[in-house]
């Protein structure tokens, strides 16, 4: 059984990532769950508090999903791999956006703790790219900001022509241009 504050949690980060922060109200949410909005508040008193609880499940799902960067039965290449995974699993989901790319593109419009959230989901990111691929060096060609820019990048073309052929082609590109 999913507690409420989950059901909530997942309404406002289906909401958020095709619609925006601002698109998305309590009284949306407790429409969706036939509750009142009073309930919503319950669990979250304000909007920036569902925000940052929102990102911060999306971190951490995404990163637990990601696994340890620097397991030692994994190669870079494989670590790569599962991160475009992850990329191609999200815009598959509803195709749409990641949340973070989402909100990311008005974080100065964001509450403060929401623009803390989504700084912290990139920094994450960056941080567990950069280990994953720390072993296959230099010779990698491409380092974490390019291949999250990349991935982020394709995603939202991916989204706007409803086609995730350009996912797919970045993907490949990736894989090619490491050469790990």
């Amino acid at each position: 059984m999913i507690s409420k504050r989950d059901q909530i949690l997942d309404i406002a980060e289906r909401g958020y990532r095709q619609g925006g922060f601002a698109g998305l109200s309590f009284r949306d949410i407790a429409a969706a769950l036939d509750m009142k909005s009073a309930s919503v508040h319950y669990h979250f008193p304000h909007k920036e508090d569902l925000g940052k609880a929102v990102v911060e499940r999306y971190t951490d799902n995404l990163l637990d999903s990601l696994g340890a960067p620097d397991a030692a039965d994994d190669s870079a290449k494989i670590r790569l791999a599962r991160l475009v995974e992850a990329y191609r699993a999200a815009y598959a989901e509803g195709e749409s956006s990641c949340l973070c790319a989402v909100l990311g593109s008005v974080s100065p419009q964001l509450p403060p703790a929401v623009q803390e959230a989504v700084n912290s989901y990139f920094t994450r990111l960056m941080t567990w790219t950069e280990t994953a691929l720390a072993e296959a060096g230099p010779s990698a060609n491409l380092n974490a900001s390019h291949i999250i820019s990349a991935l982020q990048g394709a995603m939202i073309l991916s989204v706007a022509m409803g086609d995730a052929r350009y996912l797919d082609q970045v993907a490949e590109d990736l894989a090619e241009k490491s050469g790990i």
